[in-house]
């Protein structure tokens, strides 16, 4: 059986619209990936606590929930500063005494 003028027409047409839908995110990219932002290099190290360090200025950070974890009531929700690494295995600099 050979394919008519109207399957040859639509299949075209088709290939065309998959080529542009391909071809779209080249042409104009809709979104890019924010490499800078308020957040960026900060760093989460969980679950047990909720630790934040920032691998820019190596500032360390503890975030305690009002919630307790495991229900043993409730607690203002802190931050407390730990300091900042300057050097692995030396004490943290800036840190409250």
């Amino acid at each position: 059986m050979k394919p008519d003028l109207y399957t040859k027409l639509g299949l075209t047409i088709i290939m065309l619209l998959l080529a542009v839908i391909a071809c779209n995110h080249y042409a104009s990219p809709a979104a890019t990936a924010q490499a800078e932002g308020p957040l960026t290099g900060v760093q989460y190290s969980g679950p047990n606590g909720h630790c934040f360090s920032d691998s820019h200025t190596g500032d360390l950070w503890i975030y305690n929930p009002a919630e307790h974890p495991i229900g043993m009531g409730s607690y203002p929700a802190s931050w407390t500063y730990l300091g900042k690494v300057t050097k692995l295995g030396q004490p943290l600099a800036g840190a409250p005494k």
